[in-house]
C-alpha cells in the first residue's frame, strides 16, 4: 500500500514519513507541499534521491491544476508541463491530472481530449506515465485514455508505448456518484494490459472493503498491477 506525503514541506519529515510507511508514495506539488513548479533541478534530484533512499517505490506526483481548470487551454498545457518537467526531474514514474467536479467544467471532451493528447506526447518524452483522475462515474476518463490509445496505435499520437496515458481511479469520487467498484473495475480492466492502475480515495478500511468486493484487485495490487494510496476517502486528493 502507497502513502501520500499531503501537508508535508520538509525533506527530514518526509524521508521519516516513507522510512514507516516504504513502498509508493504521492507527492502533491504545490503550494505548502514538498515540492513546486518552481523547484530548481539540484532540489529536484535531492528531494527524489532522498525519497528512492527511504523506500519509495514508485515515486508519483500530484498536480495542482486540474485539466479542466479555468484559464485558457495553453495555460493548463503549460502548467501541467511544467508538472512533467518537475516530476522528471525527482524522478517520479506518474503524474497524476486531477478533473474538476462537474459544475466546474467549462470544456467539451473534445477540446480535453485535444489537451490531453500534447501532455501525453509530453509526458513520453519526459519518461513519465500521464494519469487522469477519475471523477465521479469512471466511464469519461476511461474513453478518453482509451482515445488516446487508439491514436497511439494509428500513428497519430507519437507516445512511447512504454509511457501510454492510464487512469487514477478516485474509490470514493466514484462510489458517490453511484457507480458500484465492481462495474468500475471491469470498465478500467483493458487499462492493465498497458499500465498499471493507480487506486486512490480509499483508506485502510475502505480498501478492505474494495478488495472483499472486488477480489481480483488483491491480487492485482500483489504483482503491482494496481497501486494503492491510501488516503481519507473523499474528494481527488483528500
Amino acid at each position: 500500500m502507497g502513502t501520500r506525503l499531503d501537508g508535508i514541506t520538509d525533506l527530514e519529515n518526509a524521508v521519516r514519513a516513507v522510512t514507516e510507511h516504504p513502498g509508493p508514495v504521492e507527492i502533491p506539488a504545490g503550494p505548502g507541499q514538498l515540492v513546486g513548479r518552481h523547484l530548481g533541478s539540484v532540489p529536484q534530484r535531492q528531494v527524489g534521491e532522498a525519497l528512492r533512499g527511504a523506500g519509495a517505490d514508485p515515486l508519483m506526483m500530484r498536480a495542482d491544476i486540474s485539466i479542466d481548470e479555468d484559464i485558457p487551454d495553453e495555460g493548463v498545457i503549460a502548467v501541467l508541463d511544467d508538472h512533467l518537467s518537475l516530476a522528471a526531474g525527482v524522478g517520479a514514474e506518474y503524474l497524476v491530472v486531477p478533473r474538476a467536479g462537474m459544475g466546474g467544467r467549462g470544456r467539451s471532451e473534445e477540446r480535453i481530449f485535444s489537451m490531453l493528447a500534447a501532455l501525453d506526447e509530453a509526458a513520453s518524452a519526459h519518461q513519465v506515465h500521464l494519469l487522469l483522475e477519475t471523477e465521479g462515474a469512471t466511464a469519461d476518463e476511461v474513453e478518453l485514455v482509451e482515445y488516446l490509445e487508439r491514436a497511439r496505435e494509428a500513428g497519430t499520437l507519437d507516445v512511447d508505448p512504454h509511457y501510454v496515458a492510464s487512469v487514477a481511479w478516485n474509490v470514493a469520487a466514484s462510489s458517490a456518484a453511484g457507480e458500484g467498484p465492481a462495474a468500475a473495475f471491469e470498465r478500467m480492466r483493458p487499462l492493465l494490459d498497458r499500465a498499471p492502475l493507480i487506486v486512490c480515495g480509499v483508506d485502510e478500511d475502505t480498501v478492505e472493503d474494495l478488495f472483499a468486493a472486488v477480489p481480483e484487485l488483491r491480487e492485482a495490487a500483489a504483482t503491482a498491477r494496481i497501486i494503492v494510496i491510501l488516503g481519507r476517502p473523499g474528494a481527488a486528493g483528500a
